[in-house]
């Protein structure tokens, strides 16, 4: 399977991960449904598109199973209706900075999202490969097979271009750009804060893609 990140998407997800290294981190890659196209769920698929991500915690794990986690969920699944949008992907940091692996809790999660999207992809974050000068693409994809989640060799692409986006996100690390990411933690903290969108990242992620 051909896997793509559009820059908004890579970005978040980098900068969450960024923003709070001492923390587990999640959240989902979306992807509009284009007018007359059908959802990435009702299709077997050679290709996934992440187009844009929408950070959730930065908690301990244990309370991503909580009601609080079901609720994300379904803002984020409101919102996609709203928005012509579908989840096509969970990512996840963990705590310890050399596991990249899935768990129990990955699992939990994925299995409730695959339920509505066999398509679903995972992508675990290898927070070694995390730097203010990246140099790789610091993903680790799983996918279920047979009921379980698998490792999966698929290829991955950043576009437009691979080097540019990463050049970008490197500079949006620099200055701190991760400063301006709202995820649903913070909007429990405020509900004024948007995090389904980050108004004010991608505000900033703009600047910096020239």
């Amino acid at each position: 399977m051909d896997i793509t990140f559009e820059l908004d998407a890579f970005a978040k997800v980098i900068l969450h991960a960024t923003k709070y290294p001492a923390f587990s981190v999640n959240g989902l890659f979306i992807r509009k449904v284009m007018s007359g196209g059908k959802p990435q769920a009702q299709v077997q698929l050679t290709k996934v598109n992440c187009e844009d991500a929408i950070p959730l915690t930065h908690i301990h794990m244990s309370k991503y199973t909580t009601p609080t986690m079901e609720i994300a969920l379904a803002q984020v699944e409101q919102h996609c209706k709203d928005t012509k949008s579908e989840i096509v992907g969970y990512y996840q940091a963990n705590q310890n900075i050399n596991d990249k692996s899935p768990d129990v809790i990955t699992a939990r999660i994925a299995e409730k999202l695959h339920d509505v999207n066999p398509n679903l992809i995972v992508v675990m974050i290898d927070n070694e490969e995390l730097d203010p000068n990246l140099e790789k693409i610091p993903f680790v994809i799983y996918q279920f097979q047979d009921g379980k989640l698998k490792q999966v060799q698929d290829q991955i692409r950043l576009v437009p271009d691979e080097q540019e986006t990463l050049s970008t996100v490197s500079a949006l690390i620099q200055a701190k750009a991760y400063r301006q990411l709202v995820d649903f933690d913070n909007h429990l903290d405020d509900l004024r804060e948007n995090y389904w969108t980050n108004p004010k990242l991608s505000e900033e992620i703009e600047k910096f893609n020239v």
